[in-house]
């Protein structure tokens, strides 16, 4: 009889196990779907800051400030020299 009511105990033992396991793995892909969920949100996130016309045209607007000032500074540099010729 001890036998069997040890089986029982170990079986029962094995079964809540499988119930916290089952529990664990049901919470496990819970947070991964959140965590795919989350990674998709932000690629497209990335996505859309790749594609903005107004980031990708900032370089070349940089380049046309910077070549506005080369000129600027070049027609201070004429009216320098004229000054002192």
């Amino acid at each position: 009889m001890s036998t069997i009511n040890a089986l029982v105990h170990h079986i029962d033992q094995l079964l809540t196990q499988h119930r916290a396991l089952k529990h664990g793995h049901t919470q496990l892909q819970s947070r991964v779907t959140e965590l795919e969920e989350q990674l998709l949100e932000q690629q497209q996130a990335a996505n859309t800051l790749v594609q903005d016309p107004h980031l990708e045209s900032e370089p070349a607007h940089n380049q046309n400030l910077e070549d506005d000032l080369n000129h600027l500074i070049g027609l201070f540099d004429q009216a320098t020299e004229a000054r002192h010729d």
